[in-house]
């Protein structure tokens, strides 16, 4: 694909982006940034780094996969599509930085969103008649985009009346996260391993591919209740979640088995066995936690606190989805590993996992009421590193066409 280097370049620069505000939010919540709302911030950081970084390299990677493995796939569409995501992005990271949800802000989320839906409606349309494994993974990812969409226009319509329906301005904002975190993001990864595997000469069997794959459909449609858990509701609708968390489980744990099986771990060098391997394990945490969300005092304990929320967030878009997605370049587009990116790879991977322990701890001592000294400047440190190590990565790498 031509220009592949090209977007993955700026791919990255936009992980760049979010570091920096993700250090902006940091420093004024430990020190002050007069000016600028903490709040705006937080809706410019979130919506960036959902379409100009995750979007944005998953329809890199995906174009690029079916310009290799589908004939007369017109690529250029693809192209165009991405342009539209990043004009979009880059809207909503100004507007939401100057105002937050507003008219202007709004028109730029229907952009990407609209971008959202035509990736869908191509990928359908090229893939139709594809039966490979990871194709049904893509699709469904693609799915779950579209419809987490549903809890933007609830976002949208309920932000300016938070006061009068809070509960439905919360519950709109759990379903956005949940189906782009578990729908779109976690599929499209799975799916996009699944690609990288034909690599090395490995598929997956067709049969075990359907069942984690209705697994964790199945666990992620009927999943959003687990978003939930923070109103009350009968108990049998608590049991039903936790069979669904319990489904979520197992498909992981299968997928991961089957893994650990094939040669792609023997296949990689140290650095890029640590990337897939943090990576896997910040998906298996995530789903152990929703299970672990079900038990009553323990979700009281979550959703009630903030810390605990983000460390979570956290650990499925950084920890989870940026270092797979981190994996991929380096695994299909990076022509030289130097010891200095195999440096800011190491300090980024560092930085990311310290970030969840200082969350997790504060969120656990402020449970018992016990402060942590110096929090909020130590995670602007940890911020500091994190923003450096993508900075490096990005001077460092050299992607191939």
């Amino acid at each position: 694909m031509k220009n592949s280097g090209f977007w993955i370049k700026l791919c990255v620069f936009n992980f760049f982006i979010v570091s920096v505000i993700g250090v902006m939010m940091r420093y004024g919540m430990a020190f002050s940034l007069p000016g600028i709302s903490h709040t705006f911030m937080q809706e410019s950081h979130s919506h960036f780094a959902f379409y100009g970084w995750v979007s944005a390299a998953i329809y890199i990677f995906v174009a690029r996969y079916l310009s290799e493995h589908i004939n007369k796939v017109k690529i250029i569409k693809y192209e165009i599509l991405m342009t539209l995501n990043q004009l979009g992005s880059y809207g909503m990271l100004f507007s939401f930085l100057y105002g937050g949800y507003f008219w202007l802000s709004i028109i730029f989320s229907s952009v990407v969103l609209f971008a959202g839906f035509t990736y869908f409606i191509f990928l359908m349309m090229d893939t139709k008649k594809n039966r490979n494994p990871e194709v049904i993974w893509l699709k469904a990812g693609a799915f779950f985009a579209v419809f987490s969409s549903i809890g933007i226009f609830g976002l949208a319509y309920f932000s300016g009346k938070k006061d009068e329906y809070d509960v439905l301005f919360r519950a709109s904002t759990y379903f956005y996260l949940h189906y782009q975190y578990n729908g779109f993001f976690m599929f499209s990864c799975i799916g996009l391993f699944l690609t990288v595997l034909k690599k090395y000469k490995i598929c997956i069997p067709g049969k075990l591919n359907r069942n984690i794959f209705y697994l964790m459909f199945t666990s992620c449609l009927f999943g959003y209740g687990l978003s939930l858990l923070w109103i009350e509701m009968e108990d049998i609708w608590r049991i039903f979640f936790s069979f669904i968390s319990i489904l979520q489980v197992l498909g992981i744990m299968k997928l991961l088995v089957w893994s650990k099986k094939t040669d792609v771990f023997k296949s990689q060098d140290f650095i890029k066995k640590i990337l897939l391997s943090v990576s896997g394990l910040a998906f298996f945490l995530k789903c152990i936690l929703q299970t672990l969300s079900t038990v009553p005092a323990l979700g009281t304990i979550v959703f009630g606190n903030i810390h605990i929320v983000i460390a979570y967030l956290h650990l499925v878009l950084l920890m989870g989805v940026s270092l797979f997605l981190i994996w991929i370049i380096v695994e299909l587009y990076t022509v030289k590993i130097s010891k200095m990116l195999q440096k800011s790879i190491m300090l980024m991977i560092s930085g990311i996992v310290f970030n969840e322990i200082i969350l997790v701890s504060v969120g656990t001592l402020s449970a018992f009421y016990i402060p942590f000294p110096y929090a909020t400047a130590t995670l602007v440190f940890v911020s500091v590193l994190i923003m450096l190590s993508i900075a490096t990565f990005l001077k460092e790498i050299i992607p191939a066409s």
